[in-house]
């Protein structure tokens, strides 16, 4: 399935990692880590709908409902809202269905999160001229923001890139480093 969707999308996955000057590598490796073993990303559209009830109910704004992941590329509501240059906290029921529904179409998502991505480089490479040439230590550390988020200090990240093999700390760059691991078979697959 994901080989299959990684092929599908290359050209998409190629032209919107170009378009925002972010490796393609990056790009092709989350959506291998987000299709690959997770079932079926519409229903996170249902779940979104019950955070908002349980959001409601404990009048806690739209905290929970903003952590859902939506779409092929699994972005959190946040996420995409502040890639987008939207307040997520602002945002009410209707506005976070109507972005989920735009990121079930695998276009938008693939873009949004090429953005975000980019957004991720520069979060940690404060006045980097090139986003595009990365070195891995770069990109493992982006790909492992995506899926832990900007919280951890980025020392810590380093820390677990550099840790022994078999040391817990590991886990926190595993998602990162599992990209260049698959290096060679997500070029493979696009063509590259």
């Amino acid at each position: 399935e994901t080989a299959a969707y990684l092929n599908y999308n290359r050209d998409k996955i190629k032209k919107y990692a170009l378009r925002e000057r972010i490796p393609v590598l990056l790009l092709a490796g989350v959506a291998v880590a987000e299709v690959g073993g997770v079932p079926e990303r519409t229903k996170s559209y249902g779940v979104l709908q019950v955070y908002q009830l349980l959001d409601l109910f404990k009048r806690s704004g739209n905290k929970k409902s903003n952590s859902t992941s939506v779409g092929s590329l699994a972005i959190q509501i946040r996420a995409a809202a502040e890639t987008l240059g939207i307040d997520p906290d602002k945002l009410t029921s209707t506005q976070q269905l109507q972005l989920a529904n735009c990121l079930l179409d695998d276009d938008f998502n693939i873009s949004i999160v090429a953005r975000h991505l980019k957004d991720l480089i520069v979060y940690d490479n404060r006045g980097i001229t090139d986003t595009l040439n990365i070195t891995d230590e770069q990109l493992i550390l982006a790909a492992s923001r995506y899926n832990r988020g900007i919280e951890r200090k980025k020392e810590d990240f380093i820390n677990s890139i550099n840790a022994e093999i078999g040391d817990p700390l590991r886990e926190y760059s595993s998602y990162g480093r599992v990209i260049i691991k698959r290096r060679s078979i997500i070029n493979k697959i696009l063509g590259m």
